[in-house]
């Protein structure tokens, strides 16, 4: 037999070799197409391997039958093993299971890493993966939030595209926390627990209707390990020439076991603050009366606080647990002011100091009871909150003119919030269901005891002493369903009812307030993925915004006696509508379009009452429209530089119903922020950090703010494989971040200006110890009006 008639019969003989394959579909959890994932199929010294196309789709030739071990690795990450027995051709499809946390890994000889996608724009939210990000690791939660596109924060505040009171989940769960308790909480947690960040700027039906500004989900990796670890953390603050330091000290600790999941923390601080502002109101209009104030303040927030979560697996479907959290402070502020008031041809001038001791402990405990249904991840949820919110102040006021005046006032505050609710989740093999029910009673019991001081004796004063009774019960259904349209569309669409009924009572007048309302807030995304490079998406939600409980209380808080500022017991609730288109391109670059359009918004006015009386209140007087763009970008295509841009442009334009409070002119707006890390060693342990973040000039209400700037920058270093984290910042470098505008009125505007100690040396000191890979428990349960129980009086 020649050589050609030897060539000839192994070509023909060659498919009956590789006759036997394994070929089928491979679906994630949400049943979606798996694209670009990898097939491993090893026996003995035999190695085969293939990659899914667009529709999840593979085949894999084999030369012999018999039992292969199957692999599959999603971005270098394995997910799925098992063994297979292949005769002939053999069918079978696969579904994506649980992701190991490793990013890397050597499998069977063969070593495989892999990138997650940075960004990526689900239906109804975008998803920043922290665990992706080399300059997001070894950080705190706050400062990896500073680095999530869309998403500005710092030790004093969180917001979304330049719009604050934003609420704060983890795990899917709201935190019952708001203010600086929330803050020292996030500071808790380290970003190399948190798998990513997602941003719902319009949130879906089954998120309460409260809040314009949208929701941040933080997601915490997965607990696979058991075990326990602890974490030490120490941190300061130095500010040039001032008389004092802020200092924050904390522990914690996790526990996993087999059934049993502990969480808690403790943590203290002491946070000074000083500032200087002014107010200047200026006739116009043929008026040349002017009230010209200049503030110089203090406050020594002091702090400590606790919190505890359980968790107990009763068995693979049933989870029950709980969560308390504890705060106590007392901060001490002090404060004096010069006023210059004018008003025809006499002018008087005033002094007035003051010094608040306020005590505040505050309770929060929840409960909850998670029931897993079926193998698709339906699931019922059940659960329970409680807060107790006690706070009695101690204040004293100094007016001088030509004579002293010596007042001290006891307000006394008591908020209840209990609140219970049930959630449905229901899966079919295309469709995700929601269901849920909540009701809340709000009880605010508060008394204000005014006295005037004379000769050291403390004499009441019945005309400025009151005491007021807020009750307020809401209701609340919804629905909600998501569903795949095509490989490349799905869409989502929910409603969301809320009846509320609320009264209030002042007894000092015997008058009272009762309303009641109830209104639809639908929500609805649609979401188009071109191809791995390109996402679009469409979405619509109806939102509320209920005052904070201190707004609608009616005392006159005097700070002399001739300023006061007061509640308003007849504030309505405002109401949104919002549009969003959003677009990511390359997983790292995303833009979103909006339009919103708030009704019934409402602010804290000044108004001058004769020639002698000074006082704000806060009402509902505007509409505004506001149209923008927003635009993200992360690059990282350089070893040695991560930076994420982030710019907020919008235009806004208000109308206002209320003849005294007069509309600032319509016009354009922006914020920006800019975040730099350089990695000055190959491991990218020291890494030197320069950002710059800012705001033109832009309107809102009455109000023109003006433009502000400030530029940070810092080193951070980690050491003894990451175990030991040391940051060292330097903020507002030039000392340039301030606050300054113009309020517009019927015969008068005022000028504003506020600065602060925002140039500052912060350093903190982070050690872990114990397995790293422990997260203990990390469930939270919604409990969203608890945040109304605080509130800055605007």
């Amino acid at each position: 037999m020649n050589k050609k008639l030897v060539f000839l019969l192994s070509l023909a003989s060659s498919p009956f070799l590789l006759a036997q394959s394994i070929e089928g579909t491979i679906t994630d959890r949400e049943n979606k197409p798996s694209a670009e994932t990898e097939i491993l199929v090893t026996k003995d010294e035999l190695k085969f391997s293939a990659i899914t196309d667009e529709k999840g789709i593979f085949k894999i030739p084999l030369k012999e039958n018999g039992n292969y071990l199957l692999e599959i690795i999603k971005d270098g990450i394995k997910t799925n093993s098992e063994k297979i027995s292949v005769t002939g051709n053999t069918k079978k499809d696969f579904t994506l299971k649980e992701e190991a946390p490793a990013t890397e890994q050597k499998i069977e000889g063969v070593t495989i890493t892999g990138k997650k996608k940075l960004f990526e724009r689900k239906v109804d939210r975008l998803v920043f993966n922290v665990e992706n990000s080399v300059a997001s690791q070894g950080i705190d939660a706050i400062e990896a939030l500073a680095k999530t596109p869309m998403v500005r924060a710092t030790d004093d505040a969180i917001s979304i595209a330049g719009k604050s009171n934003v609420a704060i989940m983890v795990n899917d769960r709201l935190l019952n926390l708001s203010g600086q308790e929330l803050i020292n909480y996030l500071k808790t947690l380290r970003s190399d627990d948190i798998a990513k960040i997602e941003v719902i700027t319009t949130p879906p039906a089954k998120y309460e209707a409260e809040g314009k500004s949208g929701l941040i989900n933080i997601i915490l990796k997965k607990n696979t390990n058991l075990g326990w670890n602890g974490s030490l953390q120490t941190s300061g603050s130095y500010y040039w020439g001032r008389p004092a330091v802020s200092t924050r000290s904390g522990v914690s600790f996790n526990y996993q076991g087999n059934k049993l999941s502990v969480t808690t923390n403790l943590s203290l601080g002491d946070n000074f603050w000083e500032n200087t502002s002014y107010n200047y109101l200026s006739g116009t209009n043929g008026y040349n009366n002017y009230w010209n104030t200049d503030t110089k303040s203090s406050s020594n927030y002091r702090y400590k606080g606790g919190n505890v979560k359980a968790e107990y697996k009763l068995n693979d479907k049933n989870l029950v647990g709980i969560n308390y959290n504890y705060s106590y402070s007392n901060p001490l502020e002090k404060g004096e002011s010069r006023s210059k008031i004018f008003s025809g041809t006499d002018q008087k001038d005033v002094a007035s100091n003051y010094q608040n001791l306020n005590k505040r402990n505050v309770h929060n405990a929840s409960a909850f009871y998670d029931l897993k249904l079926d193998t698709l991840g339906s699931k019922l949820s059940l659960s329970a909150n409680l807060m107790l919110n006690n706070s009695d102040a101690r204040n004293f006021y100094n007016t001088i003119t030509n004579t002293t005046i010596s007042t001290f006032a006891n307000p006394i505050s008591k908020y209840r919030i209990y609140s219970g609710q049930a959630d449905l989740e229901k899966n079919f093999n295309k469709i995700k269901t929601e269901w849920g029910a909540k009701y809340t009673k709000i009880k605010n019991d508060s008394e204000f005891n005014f006295f005037n001081i004379e000769d050291n004796h403390f004499i009441i004063n019945e005309g400025r002493t009151n005491t007021f009774l807020y009750d307020e019960e809401n209701y609340a259904v919804y629905a909600s369903a998501g569903f795949k349209i095509s490989e490349k569309w799905d869409a989502k669409a929910g409603i969301r009812y809320e009846y509320t009924r609320l009264e209030g009572v002042s007894m000092n007048d015997d008058t009272s307030a009762k309303i009641k309302y109830g209104k639809f807030f639908p929500t609805a995304y649609i979401s188009y993925k071109a191809n791995d490079n390109n996402t679009f998406s469409l979405n619509y939600s109806r939102r509320i915004s209920r005052p904070y409980f201190g707004n609608l209380n009616p005392f006159k808080f005097y700070t002399s006696e001739f300023e006061y500022s007061t509640g308003n017991p007849y504030l309505l609730p405002s109401f949104s509508d919002n549009f969003e288109f959003g677009y990511v391109f390359k997983n790292n670059f995303n833009v979103t379009l909006y339009y919103n359009y708030n009704k019934d918004n409402w602010d804290r006015i000044q108004y001058l009452e004769g020639a002698d009386l000074k006082y704000s209140i806060v009402k509902n007087f505007y509409n505004e429209n506001q149209a923008g763009i927003n635009i993200s970008y992360n690059y990282n295509k350089l070893k040695w530089l991560e930076s994420n841009a982030f710019v907020n442009g919008f235009y806004a334009k208000s109308n206002s119903y209320d003849p005294d409070a007069l509309a600032a002119p319509a016009g354009y707006g922006a914020n920006f922020n800019l975040d730099n890390n350089f990695f000055l060693n190959k491991e990218k342990t020291l890494t030197l950090m320069l950002g710059l973040w800012g705001n033109i000039p832009n309107r809102s209400g009455n109000t023109y703010f003006n433009g502000n700037a400030s530029v940070y920058t810092g080193m951070k270093l980690n050491l003894m494989q990451k175990n030991l984290m040391i940051n060292l910042y330097m903020n507002d470098v030039f000392n340039t971040n301030r606050s300054k505008g113009t309020e517009y009125y019927a015969t008068y505007d005022a000028v504003y200006y506020y600065k602060g100690i925002t140039r500052n040396l912060y350093l903190s000191v982070t050690y872990k110890f114990g397995n790293n890979n422990i997260k203990g428990a990390t469930k939270q349960v919604k409990f969203e009006e608890s945040s109304r129980a605080g509130g800055n009086g605007n």
